[in-house]
């Protein structure tokens, strides 16, 4: 589940956004759309992109916004301003698609508002081959706000589709979590939480389990393959990222208690079940906040986006690991994805001195001491390998 609000430029307020997005992730309801299967339609001819005969290395996945079409490229980590073109997905006006690259890094999954209107719109899934250019839609009439999410082998796709229950009527958002093939197929539903204020898929842990938050009247709870492992906290919580050996989830608590503050926080999943399990991130100072969780390979704690307005940055923060050069002297970084080597980041980089302040964004692959901006491209949509 995800919110319905139009997806146009970033550029602004990010407090503003930030407070809306969190309250109204906990309280909007599923959009009342029946979801219909379109078993795996292939929208275009699948030629080869450019990208089928890039050098290896490295692929930060972007896209940018142009009216009614999303422009899809690959920037190298070698030169991210050298972007190549993959795709262009159809969408409604002023609307833009969310997504994710498999693990494997050949597939784009896409979730793109491309049906109803800008009051009621609606989503369908796609599939996108990034050295193809190739799309399949494989699911219609989704909510259109949300993110899809990978199995571990790169065979399927999770995403939630509403299903009518009573609990509606209540202002409640009665969801389930479907499975669809990625070459195609019947989805399998795989969990129904019933009704609740929220609902997002998260990933699956080595052992494939399925791992999804639900926000309900108690707070934020992590639950696995159905069943719930901790009460995460007892507010509504954001910015969920899985580490990459799937046994820790990092996440930002979107704290209340006298006013809006964000809480960066890590729990140990595996442990999931012991009293206390979920602390204060080791990765931040006790007390400053934070937005948006990254892992780099290999680390054993997350990359989290510090305010720098609170002060000193903490050790594997994102402004204390990517703020490098004079392009970067000021402002903070909020980390969206380590590269599969960890050596680039992609950061959307705010030249405010606050969350409070934000001033303006744009996108940038950081890579040890060069920071490159890109900022034809809005979104970032994960790394892909060649």
């Amino acid at each position: 589940m995800a919110v319905s609000l139009r997806a146009r430029s970033r550029k602004g307020s990010l407090q503003i956004g930030l407070v809306a997005a969190t309250v109204v992730a906990g309280l909007a309801a599923v959009l009342p759309i029946v979801f219909a299967v379109v078993g795996g339609v292939s929208t275009t001819s699948g030629a080869k992109t450019a990208f089928a005969s890039e050098p290896p290395g490295d692929y930060a996945v972007v896209s940018r916004t142009e009216g009614t079409q999303d422009v899809i490229s690959v920037a190298p980590l070698a030169n991210p301003a050298e972007a190549t073109e993959v795709a262009r997905v159809d969408h409604l006006d002023g609307f833009a698609a969310n997504g994710a690259v498999s693990p494997d890094g050949k597939l784009l999954a896409l979730v793109a508002p491309d049906a109803g209107n800008a009051a009621h719109p609606a989503g369908s899934l796609l599939v996108v081959s990034l050295e193809t250019g190739k799309q399949t839609r494989l699911l219609a009439g989704i909510d259109p706000q949300q993110t899809p999410v990978w199995s571990n082998d790169s065979s399927s796709v999770v995403v939630t589709t509403p299903t009518s229950t009573d609990g509606q009527q209540s202002g409640d958002a009665a969801v389930r979590f479907v499975r669809v093939p990625a070459a195609g197929g019947t989805p399998e539903t795989i969990y129904q939480p019933g009704a609740v204020l929220g609902a997002y898929a998260v990933g699956f842990d080595p052992g494939g389990r399925f791992l999804a938050v639900i926000i309900d009247g108690r707070g934020s709870t992590l639950v696995r393959d159905g069943s719930e492992l901790v009460n995460l906290s007892s507010q509504i919580t954001r910015d969920w990222r899985l580490s990459p050996d799937g046994t820790q989830l990092a996440f930002i608590e979107a704290d209340l208690a006298g006013g809006l503050r964000y809480v960066p926080r890590v729990v140990e999943i595996d442990g999931a079940t012991q009293p206390g399990a979920h602390a204060e991130a080791q990765a931040a100072d006790a007390g400053q906040p934070a937005l948006g969780a990254a892992w780099r390979p290999g680390a054993s704690a997350p990359t989290f986006g510090l305010d720098t307005a609170t002060g000193a940055t903490a050790p594997g923060s994102a402004h204390a690991q990517a703020q490098v050069a004079d392009s970067a002297s000021s402002g903070f970084d909020v980390p969206l994805g380590y590269s599969a080597d960890g050596r680039g980041l992609v950061v959307n980089h705010w030249s405010g001195a606050s969350f409070a302040a934000p001033g303006k964004v744009v996108l940038q692959v950081v890579d040890g001491d060069q920071r490159t901006s890109l900022d034809a491209y809005g979104r970032f949509l994960g790394w892909a390998q060649r």
